[in-house]
């Protein structure tokens, strides 16, 4: 599944990329947000798949500061390539920040 989103993201923003034939760093941008996205992936499916027994307070702190740094970073650099790379940012934005939403409410039943 996971391979299949990224194959589907890559497919996606190269075909884009090379019909508008966009400058490098705006490549670069929209690549690293794709990077933090399949990195904000693999850590909820990391975090998912321990026992209910192993999930202490530490781990679930951990995975919510690195979880909302991972959708943040991923949000900011698709944000930064939007002027140039409008559907491929607009994507990005709309699935990190969905992904957002997790540690928030997390957040929430935590101090709740």
């Amino acid at each position: 599944m996971l391979m299949l989103l990224k194959t589907l993201i890559f497919n996606l923003i190269y075909n884009q990329m090379e019909n508008n034939k966009l400058p490098q760093s705006t490549m670069n941008n929209i690549v690293i947000s794709v990077y933090f996205t399949i990195a904000y992936a693999v850590l909820l499916s990391v975090y998912l798949g321990f026992p209910i027994n192993i999930r202490s307070n530490f781990l679930l702190m951990l995975f919510v500061v690195c979880s909302l740094l991972f959708s943040v970073a991923a949000i900011y650099f698709a944000a930064k390539s939007y002027k140039k790379a409008k559907i491929s940012s607009v994507i990005l934005i709309i699935i990190n920040a969905v992904a957002l939403l997790i540690p928030l409410i997390m957040l929430l039943m935590i101090f709740t």
